[in-house]
């Protein structure tokens, strides 16, 4: 079963992480999360993933537990994808955002 993994890269410290595994040109399961880095230390801030049997996006708090989880039941693997990698790279300058002010409520 063939693998791939890549990397986007987006703005200074933040990146859209691609891995999907194949079977017979068919994906049968995939992970794409948007990672922020920031004093050397990396954060999820947003994965789409195939766990559980079905494609879904959790959006992740500071310490990286799931605060919400967002199901795409109505989408195939190969669809779920494909959303996945457009939401993060056209919507990732508002996750960031969002994301840095958990980080400043943490910090407090």
């Amino acid at each position: 079963m063939p693998k791939k993994y890549y990397k986007i890269k987006l703005l200074k410290g933040a990146a859209v992480h691609v891995y999907f595994e194949t079977a017979s040109g068919i994906i049968i399961n995939f992970v794409v999360k948007l990672v922020f880095e920031l004093n050397n230390k990396y954060y999820e801030i947003i994965r789409f993933d195939t766990a559980h049997g079905c494609p879904h996006k959790d959006v992740l708090n500071t310490e990286g537990k799931v605060i919400r989880k967002i199901w795409y039941d109505f989408l195939d693997y190969k669809q779920a994808l494909d959303v996945a990698i457009k939401d993060l790279k056209d919507n990732h300058e508002l996750y960031l955002e969002r994301s840095s002010t958990l980080f400043a409520t943490a910090a407090k």
